[in-house]
């Protein structure tokens, strides 16, 4: 607050203190023409001058009271701790004194209510991520059942095998839907289990389709790499590479998902560049594409859209967990896509140093 908000803000009581005055001054010099006298010009010049400086040295005390403590208010924005704010200057007048000791009060509860919170958010967290660990158990004896039925023969007729199929996929989908809750669950602590490393983004990449390639294969899709620089050689990129193949399973997933067709071989391009912000990783596919006004909450949770109602098991979690641990890394995801014509994702990875100059806050704001 500068001095001319502190004068707007006094200026009801500088005006009673002049009309006080301008009163006082007709009072005295009607008594003294009643009685046959008057006031000369420069007494009346005098007094008021003597009033002005009065009322400025109070102005003044006033203002320096006030001063130091309405900066402290004025002076608290987003970026700093919840902390910062309890702590006052110490008060100078009553009013501040019952204004610190609410503000004490609020601050208590406060405080209080977000430690029950975060309490009740870990206890959450902890009892989903029971539960999915629990679940796996009986999707992989489902699976290993299965596997067994096809070793010794079981599925001899056409119907049986179709049978077995459907549910081979349906526990499938299962477990990624397990596995995409427990990776949503170690978002929220994510620096629990971080680890910075430099990494070659091609042999990742190349891991990444050989560990699908049975995927690609039942969906007859394929897998093709692209690199700029240099040609054939290792990409260097800083990041965690858990959490980067994390990533990138969820792009691989809806890559594969969306381009797959009966009529035509759909195909899965990751392409290595670097640009002025540093190593940009681009996965793009010839499939379905997103409709333009989609295109904007495809980072939202839950958000399916229209290709919601052509693929009705989608969730519309993985791109929103793919955004989360890109911002956390310290990368960027964008996306583009036209309907019909396939759909491009974006990963910038900015270079060293600047790669995790906002991870701090990224990690600890969770």
């Amino acid at each position: 607050m500068n001095r001319r908000q502190f004068l707007y803000n006094r200026l009801i009581f500088i005006a009673a203190y002049i009309g006080f005055g301008i009163l006082a001054t007709l009072v005295v010099q009607l008594d003294l023409w009643l009685s046959g006298s008057s006031l000369q010009i420069m007494n009346i010049l005098y007094i008021w001058l003597l009033g002005i400086i009065i009322l400025g040295v109070a102005v003044w005390v006033d203002y320096t009271r006030w001063a130091a403590y309405l900066r402290h208010l004025l002076s608290m924005d987003a970026a700093r701790t919840l902390d910062d704010p309890a702590v006052l200057p110490a008060p100078r007048t009553y009013e501040q004194s019952v204004f610190g000791a609410a503000w004490a009060k609020l601050y208590s509860r406060l405080n209080t209510t977000i430690m029950q919170e975060r309490d009740r958010g870990r206890h959450h967290l902890q009892m989903i991520s029971q539960w999915a660990h629990h679940m796996k158990t009986p999707v992989a004896i489902i699976d290993l059942e299965l596997q067994k039925a096809k070793g010794e023969g079981l599925a001899a007729s056409s119907e049986l095998t179709a049978v077995l199929g459907s549910i081979e996929e349906e526990n499938q989908r299962l477990h990624q839907t397990l596995q995409a809750l427990l990776n949503m669950v170690r978002l929220e602590a994510f620096s629990a289990d971080f680890s910075v490393v430099t990494l070659d983004l091609i042999e990742l990449v190349r891991t990444l389709i050989n560990d699908h390639k049975r995927d690609f294969i039942v969906h007859r899709v394929y897998p093709k790499i692209e690199q700029e620089m240099p040609a054939d050689g290792p990409v260097h990129v800083v990041s965690d590479a858990k959490w980067l193949r994390f990533v990138l399973e969820q792009l691989l997933s809806n890559a594969i998902k969306y381009s797959s067709a009966a009529d035509r071989e759909g195909h899965v391009i990751f392409r290595c560049r670097r640009t002025e912000q540093g190593v940009v990783l681009e996965v793009a596919d010839n499939g379905i594409g997103i409709c333009l006004q989609d295109l904007p909450r495809v980072f939202n949770p839950f958000f399916t859209g229209e290709n919601g109602r052509l693929f009705p098991h989608s969730t519309g979690m993985g791109m929103y967990l793919a955004k989360e641990t890109c911002r956390r890394l310290g990368h960027s995801i964008h996306i583009a896509s036209q309907p019909g014509v396939g759909t491009q994702v974006y990963i910038t990875f900015p270079d060293h140093p600047t790669t995790f100059q906002n991870l701090h806050v990224a990690v600890t704001s969770r």
